[in-house]
């Protein structure tokens, strides 16, 4: 089955896996229209992708929307990730077909629910394994449009600091172009930015030994 996307986000997990995620695009009478998200997936690990599955047809990597068709042969079966599809079998190359510009794009893609994923008592970075057991999320990926987010650096390690719906957020960020936008600052300001937050898989805290799923900045964009 071939689905095209318009990816929103590839962030490393276990480097060099990445995650790849977009919304899928339905055109109407020639224009764009976006459907729900999709992360294809592989079987292995916890689904993260390696170059065999996402370097497109011209030997490039994808990068923020792009629209490009990807190969899928089923839905995935985690509850915690409804936009999984498992990638085809066969390996087909994936396709670069365009790219959306931004500014254009930015009112039919950004989203605004309700919250992100709030367990009560529980810091605004994580939700427990049970609890979204028990609260299975409609979606685990939203692409957000925040005004003066903070990214600070550390070791090569980067955080993004902002408030949505009146809640403070600190989370890790795993964008792997996040070095090339902050540069040699430890403390970068975005006034206007596009942040695609994620729903990470189950991980267990080694300090309170309770399973987590940890909350990533997996992509940010920022734009004036």
């Amino acid at each position: 089955m071939q689905k095209q996307i318009v990816v929103l986000a590839n962030s490393v997990k276990h480097d060099p896996g990445r995650c790849i995620a977009g919304r899928e695009i339905n055109s109407q009478d020639g224009a764009p229209g976006f459907g729900p998200w999709v992360r294809p997936v592989s079987k292995i690990g916890e689904g993260e992708l390696y170059p065999q599955h996402f370097v497109l047809q011209d030997d490039s990597l994808p990068q923020p929307f792009d629209v490009i068709e990807v190969y899928v042969d089923a839905p995935g079966a985690d509850t915690t990730q409804p936009e999984n599809w498992f990638i085809a079998e066969d390996k087909r190359t994936w396709n670069r077909v365009g790219k959306l510009d931004i500014k254009t794009a930015i009112r039919s893609l950004v989203e605004n629910p309700q919250n992100l994923w709030i367990q009560p008592g529980v810091k605004t970075d994580r939700v427990t394994k049970e609890f979204l057991a028990s609260n299975p999320p409609q979606q685990s990926l939203y692409l957000l449009d925040l005004r003066n987010a903070t990214i600070t650096a550390n070791v090569r390690k980067y955080r993004i600091r902002f408030s949505f719906k009146c809640l403070n957020y600190d989370l890790a960020i795993t964008d792997p172009l996040i070095s090339r936008i902050v540069g040699e600052q430890q403390v970068l300001t975005v006034s206007k930015g596009l942040v695609c937050i994620s729903l990470a898989p189950a991980f267990v805290n080694q300090y309170d030994g309770i399973a987590y799923h940890y909350k990533l900045a997996a992509m940010v964009i920022p734009y004036e």
